[in-house]
């Protein structure tokens, strides 16, 4: 806009009379809305006269810039005419402005010049004898914020010597104003020849409100061109060429798509321009010329030159003029830009992750930034992976990062304790604080990863923050933009796993029978044998039977799962005005499970407003909502437990077509097919999510502002599950199968009618309040700070109820058998419900501060004080203060590296600190649950769950960290370096007390743990080119883990599980370690044999073995990490014309997973299958010299912990998790803009249509013993054989933007 513009006047050439009127209502007009302190009409007398005019003052309504209008009339010219322009626009001048400043100032001269098109004020006096014969207006900004009144710039006589007279100034004076001057040599003067302009055209404006290079087309049409050259506006007739006239026209847009409006678009050489309008389209007639070259440049774009050939309509697509000194980073509290960050910070856009389709926003950070560990644990749709941000930093506590949503804290929707984060049940079930927002919303993701970005979060802090922007709308401007995804995900077969079929199944069977084993069994082989040894079936029948068994090979991963569609749409709308802007978005995410049983749906929608209610006043607001919901199978039907566990001798179907029914042997020894089980179980759950967030901001004093925000987020989660009454869990609780039953049965069951139904409903509402006050100004020259100080109160209130019904009737309308109260129904089982309501408040103080000087050092300290109610029976840890203090030395700006070609960016920076954790479930009170009244004397009855402990305190972490930075050949190459170094103590965990004290445990602060690590991210461009680029960036981890102080003993048990078990910690070792039992070798009976803690060799035999092995945590051996030391990723973006090609390989390295269980006691029961290691097992004597496979003895069903346990929890079943995976490849074409321009809805054309296809997880390498399981998911379960791996998906998309 006009005034807007620092430092720029704007000069134009006009004839007076009638254009010269419109041009000042026009101007007037557009200085009202530009916000214009003074607009001040001045004339200029013509020969041998004195002008003389009085001033008129109005008092200013801001201090900004000044426009200034000089009418210089012709000698010629009727003076009347020229007073009549100056009146009528004086008159409109006031009108429309009435508190502008209006100042006349007789400028009397007597000229005499050659005619010239442009002439500098400081000419003026060199010019003597010269006529003037033209008329002009000049428009002129001269910077006069402090000045309420003008002096008259000179008071001379009419002569002709102007040569001996000089320019004075202009000074402030009146009402105690300070002295300023500005010299006539600041002002163009610019002259235009009257005999080439027709002073008698009228020209009507279609608008009063317009930006000026929109004015000057209008009123000059054809006839004229304009030139903005520094302080100046040139304009110059339009001479007439003898090369014919070409229209060039376009488009300009970003690159999102979105039309821009305002950019200049001007000839290279030439003053020819002009600018696009709202839809971003250009039009200009020119002449026919040779290598034409189109200069495209826009406020806050990067300005492009492209060569004209021909084209009848060209794209343009301007980037943003993006630097380093520019870049801001949002952390939550604050907006810093990052050459003044001083913290450990990584942020990315996820424009800039080349991902679609993505269900989460965590499953899109893999493998994407230094130092943030993803973990995909679950192939279910909607689970949320496991994160990590610099390792673990607690051991009983929620290790997870602290999600932050525009400014505010969120928290899970449930009350989940760690236990529970770590069974992959509720992980199926609940998503993450951050699960019910959609990618497609998400502008920026940063990670906060050192003492001095997360101190400022307090005691929820120590496990690193992520902090999430969502988009807002551009002012200015409207878009619409649409994406759609569909994406199929490929089945798991049985030629992925190491699982025998059927003619290898009997074949063991029959090895077994042959080695002299006890055979018994219902079905497959184990089933011909017992029914050919029981005469119910000849011999020739057995044999026939064994040969269809051989081939049955029923496939349960094709009855069970299938090559499963997601789909996603986003429909968002976004705009604003000069003073507002606001974002829309709706979103639905539909995904099938791999399983049949499995689907996920998730509905979102964000709505977001930002608006300058008046000068100074910013008010935001964000309404986000959403729900998911999940149905999935029945715990008693796990599909992928069932095809990996159950033979393929086994059929789906009888002979009749109906259901085959069969004695499963596990989960109860009762009738099961499950599909018949899948049909009569189900499980669902669902989750709403609304959140609110107010923002306030108040401009108070010069570089002084306050911030007020309000959230409001409430979540509403339940879920349920249901076993009708002809299903095989409920038969296992009834005790019989379903109809066949004895009296004597069905006179002592809990279950005689219906099956079971369970729910568990959650509210959670959390609240927030936060008021600060922030300045940034400069203290002296070259100095300048940031300071900040407010104070945050939040409060989390869960209300959860739990109710177990029985004797459940689903076909019946959902009721409930209640049995009548008396003695002969106690023994029935009664509905129960559960009520938990646990309240969690916060109040905090905090402040920050940060300097910086000469654009080199800065500092930084920030501190927080931390109440709540978890803690506080002792009033010494009442409040827990944190704070951290940093600072940075930007090297490349000291002198003797100012201009290097070389090295634009080089700094070091350093930070210590701490920052607090609180383990959630944890209180120093006393916990107690009510009991049902006694039954004999009725008294009501206490249940005493934890013991007391005043000396509860915070678990605390110091930070030490140490960076650097380095950007070269204009950020081509950039190299980030963090060195850190966390040490965490008072660790709290639940510890078992004494049965003498009347309680069983007490949360207890009793262990230390140490991280070090560096954090390495590398970018450059290998080729920058206009038409081709190449990107390639790495970014890696290395953490190192270890438990520096323990005051409790850990169980053996716990430390060779394949899952990390809360507060279960070997000192010196990580909190993640996993451990062996030591396998020695095998006897010469093919039994197994382990090491005491002294090398002893013991076997099952030793009465020691159960002390000396199973039970001693001193004998194990400690494997590693269940968490890759080291993760990270490499990215390559590939860009040709239309064209982008990426593909992300992500990686985890030095840690350890353990095997599904391969050894058995004996031969698997009949309806088991069996890895195909078993035929590599010990069979005759002098096998142990080559095997290690136990051998099978015993009879069917037999348990040992000597085999299934010590053996398949020995180091020989663990192998390293090192992966290599092909993580993303993506290749997107954006349609050309000459196709896309054609297609127009209504008044509005096409903006942009891109197509998109993207293959996930097409390749992982890994140790070859895992056959098929998956490096990420496999340790995951809490059964022997594994979990599910993560699919292939191949994903086609669609963004159309308008």
């Amino acid at each position: 806009m006009l005034v807007d513009v620092d430092g720029v006047d704007h000069v134009a050439d006009m004839p007076l009379t009638q254009r010269l009127d419109d041009l000042v209502a026009a101007l007037v007009e557009l200085a009202a809305r530009t916000g214009a302190d003074a607009v001040r009409p001045q004339e200029l007398g013509g020969p041998g006269r004195r002008l003389d005019v009085e001033a008129q003052v109005v008092e200013p309504l801001h201090q900004r810039k000044r426009l200034l209008l000089v009418v210089v009339g012709d000698r010629h010219e009727d003076r009347s005419v020229v007073r009549d322009v100056h009146a009528r626009g004086l008159q409109r001048l006031v009108e429309r402005a009435r508190q502008f400043v209006v100042v006349a100032d007789g400028l009397a001269r007597r000229f005499h010049f050659r005619r010239e098109i442009r002439i500098h004020a400081a000419d003026l006096g060199e010019r003597e004898g010269r006529s003037l014969d033209v008329p002009a207006l000049l428009l002129t900004t001269v910077d006069l914020r402090d000045a309420l009144l003008a002096e008259r710039l000179a008071q001379n006589h009419l002569r002709g010597d102007v040569g001996h007279r000089h320019a004075r100034g202009l000074r402030e004076e009146g009402h105690g104003a300070r002295r300023a001057r500005v010299d006539l040599d600041d002002v163009d003067v610019v002259l235009a020849s009257d005999d080439e302009l027709d002073v008698t055209r009228k020209i009507k404006l279609t608008d009063s409100k317009m930006e000026v290079s929109k004015l000057l087309k209008e009123v000059l049409q054809d006839d004229y061109s304009y030139e903005f050259l520094n302080k100046t506006i040139v304009i110059r007739p339009v001479k007439q060429q003898q090369n014919p006239k070409i229209v060039i026209q376009g488009t300009v847009k970003d690159t999102k798509g979105i039309p821009l409006p305002g950019v200049s678009v001007v000839i290279q050489g030439s003053t020819v321009g002009v600018s696009t309008d709202n839809a971003g389209k250009f039009r200009m007639e020119v002449a026919d010329l040779p290598d034409l070259v189109l200069v495209f440049s826009f406020v806050g774009m990067e300005t492009r030159e492209i060569p004209y050939r021909g084209e009848e309509m060209l794209n343009v697509v301007l980037k943003d003029a993006v630097t380093e000194i520019g870049e801001v980073v949002v952390t939550g509290y604050q907006q810093i830009e990052k050459r003044q960050l001083t913290s450990a910070v990584s942020t990315i856009k996820t424009e800039d992750l080349n991902m679609v389709g993505a269900s989460s926003i965590e499953d899109m950070l893999q493998g994407q930034l230094a130092g943030l560990s993803v973990v995909n644990t679950s192939a279910a749709p909607g689970a949320a992976p496991k994160i990590r941000v610099r390792g673990t930093a607690t051991i009983a506590g929620n290790a997870d990062p602290l999600w932050v949503l525009d400014g505010v804290m969120l928290e899970n929707s449930v009350p989940i304790t760690v236990a529970e984060l770590n069974s992959p049940d509720v992980m199926n079930m609940f998503n993450s604080a951050i699960g019910g927002v959609s990618p497609n919303d998400i502008e920026s993701i940063t990670v906060l990863k050192d003492a001095s970005a997360t101190a400022i979060y307090g005691t929820r802090a120590a496990n690193g923050v992520i902090v999430v922007t969502t988009k807002k709308g551009k002012r200015n401007g409207f878009n619409i933009s649409y994406q759609h995804t569909s994406a199929v995900s490929l089945r798991p077969a049985y030629r992925d796993f190491d699982l025998m079929d059927s003619r290898e199944r009997v074949e063991l069977t029959q090895q077994c029978y042959d080695d002299g084993l006890y055979i018994n069994g219902g079905v497959g082989m184990e089933g011909l044998m017992s029914q050919y040894a029981l005469g119910n079936l000849t011999l020739q029948q057995f044999r026939e039977e064994v040969k269809k068994t051989e081939t049955r090979n029923t496939d349960w991963f094709k009855l069970l799962y299938r090559n499963a569609y997601t789909q996603t749409h986003n429909l968002s709308v976004s705009g604003g005005s000069e003073k507002a802007d606001y974002y829309v978005s709706l979103s639905y995410d539909g995904e099938q499970g791999a399983d049949k049983q499995t689907d996920y749906k998730n509905f979102n929608g964000l709505a977001k407003l930002n608006a300058e209610l008046f000068r100074g006043v910013r008010l935001s607001a964000t309404l986000q909502a959403g729900r998911r919901d999940r149905e999935t199978f029945h715990a008693s039907a796990d599909p992928f437990e069932y095809a990996v566990r159950t033979s393929r001798t086994i059929p789906v179907y009888d002979e009749n077509g109906d259901y085959f029914f069969y004695k499963k042997t596990f989960g109860g020894y009762y009738l099961y097919n499950i599909l018949n089980e899948q049909e009569n179980t189900h499980r669902e759950s669902s989750q709403t999510d609304l959140k609110g967030i107010l923002n306030l901001t108040v401009n108070l004093y010069k570089g002084l502002k306050y911030n007020g925000l309000f959230s409001y987020a409430s979540s509403h989660s339940s879920s349920s599950d249901y076993a009708k009454e002809k299903s095989a869990y409920a038969a296992e609780i009834r005790g019989y199968d379903f109809g066949d039953y004895t009296q004597e049965e069905y006179d002592k069951t809990s279950l005689p009618f219906g099956g079971v139904y369970n729910e568990t409903n959650y509210e959670q509402r959390t609240s927030l309040i936060r008021n600060s006050l922030e300045y940034k100004g400069n203290l002296a020259e070259d100095f300048s700070i940031d300071a900040m100080l407010g104070q945050e109160f939040r409060t989390t209130l869960y209300k959860g109820l739990t109710s177990n019904g029985s004797g459940y009737m689903h076909d019946r309308g959902n009721i409930f058998y209640e049995p009548a109260l008396g003695e002969n129904t106690g023994h029935l089982a009664r509905n129960k419900m559960t009520r938990n309501i646990p309240e969690r408040s916060y109040i905090s103080y905090y402040a920050v501060l940060s300097a910086m000087y000469k654009d080199r050092y800065v500092i930084n300290g920030n501190i927080r004080f931390d109440g709540s109610n978890l803690f506080g029976s002792n009033p010494k840890y009442r409040y827990l203060p944190l704070w951290s203090v940093s600072g940075k030395w930007i090297i490349s700006n000291e002198h003797f590296l100012s201009g290097s070609e070389l090295v634009n960016n080089l700094a070091v920076r350093a930070s210590y600190g701490l920052r607090g954790n609180i383990v959630e479930e944890s209180t120093p009170q006393i916990v107690a649950s009510a009991l049902p009244p006694n039954e004999v004397n009725q008294l009501l009855q206490m249940e005493i769950i934890q013991a007391p402990n005043p000396e509860l305190k915070w678990e605390t972490t110091s930070s030490v960290n140490i960076g650097f930075e380095l950007g070269m050949f204009d950020n081509r190459l950039t190299l980030d370096v963090d060195y850190y170094r966390d040490y965490s103590k008072d660790l709290i965990a639940s510890k078992n007390v004494s049965s003498v004290t009347g309680f069983l445990n007490k949360f207890v602060n009793y262990a230390d743990v140490k991280n070090q690590g560096v954090d390495v991210s590398v970018s450059g461009y290998i080729i920058r080119k206009k038409q081709f680029s190449w990107l390639s960036s790495v970014n890696l981890g290395y953490v190192k883990n270890k438990v520096v102080k323990s005051n409790i003993t850990p169980q053996a048990e716990s430390l060779v599980k394949s899952i990390y078990t809360p507060g279960e910690v070997f000192l010196g070792k990580p909190v993640n370690g996993m451990f062996s039992y030591r396998f020695a070798r095998l006897d010469e009976n093919g039994i197994p044999l382990f090491y005491d803690e002294n090398n002893n060799i013991l076997s099952e035999d030793d009465p020691e073995i159960e002390e000396a092995v199973y039970n001693n945590i001193y004998n194990l051996k400690y494997e590693g990490t269940r968490d890759p030391i080291l993760s990270g990723g490499f990215n390559n973006v590939i860009r040709y014309k239309d064209f982008s090609l990426s593909f992300l390989f992500s990686f985890g390295l030095k840690n350890k997973v353990r095997l599904p269980e391969f050894a058995y006691n004996s031969l698997p029961e009949a309806d088991q299958n069996a890895n195909r290691k078993i035929m590599d097992r010990w069979r005759k004597p002098g096998d142990e010299a080559t095997k290690i496979i136990p051998v099978l003895s015993g009879h069917a069903g037999g348990d040992s912990h000597y085999t299934k346990v010590i053996f398949n929890k020995s180091q020989k079943t663990v192998v390293p998790g090192d992966y290599l995976r092909l993580r993303n490849v993506m290749l997107e074409y954006r349609l050309p803009g000459r196709l896309v321009q054609k297609i127009v809805l209504g008044d509005r054309q096409l903006g942009g249509i891109s197509l998109k296809f993207q293959a996930q997880n097409l390749f992982v390498w890994a140790d070859k013993r895992m056959k098929g399981y998956d490096p990420e998911t496999i340790n995951y379960t809490t059964t022997a054989y594994g979990s599910l791996p993560l699919p292939r998906s191949f994903t086609l998309g669609l963004n159309v933007n308008f």
